[in-house]
């Protein structure tokens, strides 16, 4: 399934479904999984409903023996060869672009300044 075209709470609500589906092939209840994972059962309904914190849902997958599922789903980043090529070293932090000092409000000769108060904040996700 490509999560491109989903909504952030769409996807929630997929990880959440197939958390469900991986508690079910255990047969494990919510309470079972609950008391394994050492959090309450509303939490467990929480995560199944695409809600709840990271630390929640890695103790679920512990218990449910899926935490080789976290390498797939972020692995560890790699240096590129041009990077080492380049700077020699791997990069510990990033430089604001021209079009983040713009946003900023610092923006480059000919770029127009964008007041703060006018950019949206995305929501808060909820996980």
């Amino acid at each position: 399934m490509a999560f491109h075209g989903q909504s952030d709470k769409q996807i929630l609500n997929t990880l959440g479904n197939r958390l469900r589906e991986y508690r079910l092939r255990m047969n494990f209840t919510q309470d079972d999984m609950a008391e394994r994972a050492g959090l309450s059962t509303s939490t467990i309904k929480g995560l199944e409903a695409g809600r709840g914190r990271l630390d929640s849902l890695v103790a679920a997958l512990r218990v449910l023996r899926r935490l080789d599922a976290l390498e797939a789903f972020l692995p560890a980043p790699t240096v590129s060869p041009m990077q080492l090529a380049m700077h020699g070293k791997q990069r510990q932090r990033a430089r604001a672009s021209g079009a983040t000092k713009a946003l900023k409000g610092g923006a480059d000769e000919g770029t127009p300044k964008t007041p703060a108060r006018n950019i949206k904040k995305r929501d808060k996700p909820e996980w």
